[in-house]
């Protein structure tokens, strides 16, 4: 589709405008039950990038979410429409080894970049439970880890001939848009004087030293380098706190329009920090809790792994079994798991960084007396140094 047809086709809706859209879909509409008028429709845009709704009717609820020609909370910030269509990619491509862990994909309109999800009703959002020091970190972690290592297998050369996995990068290359956020937030911002940073005044020393210690600046450097060469399996790409709800009996990674081909340890390293400022931020018990999650998230990505390594299909062109053996942890697959933890590590700092640092920043503090905050958050930043500039952390 043309750009001058998406201009002509594509509008913003409004409560009322998602409402039409959903009485216009014969089976959304017949899943929330009852007259269109009797549907109750709650705007609820929590992120920076798009804006979401819920629906609820006599039967059922849903969850819509449209794509703005701009950042929701910088209108100034012009951005293509394109990031529900990659969210809907995603969905589709990780529902097969994740289903359950993720809501249920329902429908997306090309042209109105609207897509349509289950909606994950009674459920949290994680970071808010980690900031009221609620929550079970320990069993989110778990899940969590046993559903990237899924991913990490499901998605890569390890079960798939490489033809599958070139076609599957096909689509989220053209990714461009989000990924140059997270080249630039993630990757560059934070170590220059830029505009959009901002971070609290105790951390002022740190972060000189963030823009002058050439040693930080190698091994960002070396892990920008592994993150845009190694197209290791499919990724969420902002897989922090913020992006997991959490309810009785449900934990699901929502928000996947930065999907895209990367290494492994990426989507670790990012879930990694996210809980490594919520535990500075916390009180000594609950504290030690966050961080024992941690090490329960590294072990149940290394057994779902190696599991599902076990049983791979024999078509993985990455270590065929013929070469490798498929019952046993052989020097391959030891030595690889090495290497993800290694950059999960080096992408962990990025995180807490960039989150402090830089642009989009991390709830976890707001609750704190601001001299205490700032001492927290200090903290936080020099641990996420001191992982910086380990010499294993990029391998070198």
């Amino acid at each position: 589709m043309s750009s001058a047809v998406q201009i002509q086709t594509y509008r913003t809706l409004d409560a009322d405008g998602v409402r039409d859209f959903i009485a216009a879909h014969p089976a959304l509409a017949q899943r929330l039950g009852g007259p269109s008028t009797e549907w109750s429709v709650r705007e609820v845009s929590d992120g920076n990038l798009n804006m979401v709704w819920l629906l609820h009717g006599s039967h059922g609820s849903l969850c819509v979410k449209q794509s703005l020609p701009h950042v929701r909370v910088d209108p100034a910030w012009k951005m293509p429409l394109d990031r529900t269509f990659f969210e809907a990619a995603w969905l589709r491509a990780a529902t097969p080894f994740v289903r359950g862990g993720i809501p249920d994909f329902l429908h997306f309109d090309q042209d109105m970049y609207v897509l349509v999800t289950e909606c994950l009703d009674d459920c949290v959002i994680f970071s808010r439970l980690l900031s009221d020091g609620q929550g079970d970190p320990i069993s989110v972690a778990r899940e969590i880890g046993c559903l990237t290592a899924r991913l990490a297998v499901g998605t890569s050369y390890l079960s798939s001939p490489f033809e599958k996995v070139w076609e599957q990068e096909r689509v989220f290359l053209k990714n461009k848009s989000l990924t140059r956020i997270t080249v630039d937030l993630i990757f560059t911002d934070p170590y220059i004087d830029h505009p959009r940073n901002h971070f609290h005044p105790a951390l002022a020393p740190l972060v000189e030293r963030l823009r002058a210690d050439q040693k930080i600046h190698r091994a960002v450097c070396a892990l920008q380098q592994i993150f845009l060469t190694s197209k290791e399996c499919l990724l969420h790409g902002d897989l922090h706190a913020g992006s997991i709800m959490v309810g009785n009996d449900k934990i699901a990674v929502i928000d996947g329009e930065f999907a895209l081909s990367g290494p492994v340890g990426f989507d670790c390293g990012l879930f990694i920090g996210s809980l490594v400022m919520a535990a500075f931020s916390a009180e000594s018990v609950y504290r030690d809790q966050i961080f024992q999650s941690i090490d329960i998230f590294k072990e149940s990505f290394r057994t779902e792994f190696l599991g599902c390594w076990s049983r791979r299909p024999d078509n993985g062109d990455l270590a065929p079994c013929s070469l490798s053996g498929r019952d046993q942890e052989d020097a391959f697959i030891s030595s690889y798991l090495e290497k993800i933890f290694r950059e999960a590590r080096g992408f962990s700092a990025l995180e807490i960084i960039r989150r402090l640092t830089g642009y989009a920043h991390t709830p976890y503090f707001a609750h704190l007396p601001e001299a205490l905050s700032g001492e927290r958050q200090a903290e936080a930043l020099s641990f996420a140094l001191s992982l910086l500039t380990e010499d294993q952390v990029s391998g070198g």
